[in-house]
């Protein structure tokens, strides 16, 4: 009878022995034009980018004959939720990459560093990715056109966003939370009832604040509005024509201050709409944000 020894080791030695690399899934930086591929191995919560920009495309498919190169790709967990989110930035390539410059495309000053970038959330219950926002466009005719795009230090705050509180006086640059009993709270929130004088001469409001930020020539406001005689929502007869309702409704207001008063330059009771800019956020990043 032979000894069993030699074929154990056999046996473990084939166990032990690494997979091919061909088993391994190459994550790919450059990708063929789209001929409406879908993805079709599940999705997992560490996919590749152009795995993401594949589900991507079968919503919003890119231009016909033009190719895709991936230029960044950010992976990170949801400070509050810690699901899964990534950030795919992506150029268009043009059919026979004709054009010149650095994106080698026919525009007077080609340098903008992607086409578009998205912002992807995985939903474990169906294994799949969602594209939640997105800077930029895949449209042609708009490819030369300067768009806001989220920039490093953007997408540095969406993976872990900074607080206020955490901040040095030198990282703050003058700005400060305005204290309750201020002069300078004061003269702010009059102005924020100046802006919404349309409301206020109807039914006297004040303020419930969420956040007030100055640097003593600029100030950022963000709360909700009351009556000023028993602190109730506002009625809805006299709140005028807005999509937010008055019990839950979210006053923002920018301001500036001319002359030694300050003045709202921006105000917005009624709208859901995004108040500031990419670019006028990221101008503005220490007044937005949070504690």
């Amino acid at each position: 009878m032979k000894p069993l020894v030699p074929t154990l080791l056999l046996i473990l030695a084939g166990l032990l022995m690494p997979r091919p690399a061909s088993a391994a899934t190459e994550c790919l930086d450059v990708m063929q034009p789209y001929r409406g591929e879908r993805v079709t191995a599940p999705m997992t919560a560490t996919p590749c980018p152009d795995a993401l920009l594949l589900s991507f495309f079968s919503r919003q498919p890119p231009p016909p004959d033009y190719g895709i190169r991936i230029l960044g790709f950010h992976h990170y967990a949801n400070p509050d939720s810690r699901d899964p989110e990534a950030v795919v930035e992506f150029r268009l390539v043009p059919p026979g990459d004709h054009g010149f410059g650095p994106d080698r495309r026919i525009c007077p000053n080609p340098a903008a560093a992607a086409d578009m970038q998205v912002q992807f959330t995985f939903d474990a219950a169906s294994s799949s990715w969602i594209d939640l926002d997105s800077r930029g466009g895949m449209d042609p005719a708009s490819l030369c056109d300067f768009t806001d795009y989220w920039s490093a230090r953007d997408i540095a705050d969406l993976e872990s966003p900074p607080h206020f509180r955490d901040l040095t006086p030198a990282e703050r640059a003058g700005v400060h939370d305005v204290d309750k009993g201020s002069p300078e709270r004061k003269a702010i929130l009059d102005a924020v009832r100046d802006a919404n004088a349309d409301l206020n001469d109807v039914v006297p409001i004040v303020f419930v604040v969420d956040l007030l930020r100055s640097d003593g020539h600029r100030a950022y406001f963000r709360g909700q509005v009351r009556q000023k005689s028993d602190g109730r929502p506002v009625d809805r007869r006299v709140w005028g024509a807005c999509e937010q309702e008055p019990e839950d409704a979210v006053l923002e207001a920018y301001l500036e201050k001319q002359n030694g008063r300050w003045r709202a330059i921006k105000a917005n009771r009624c709208a859901d709409d995004v108040f500031f800019t990419q670019q006028e956020a990221s101008r503005l990043r220490l007044f937005l944000m949070e504690e």
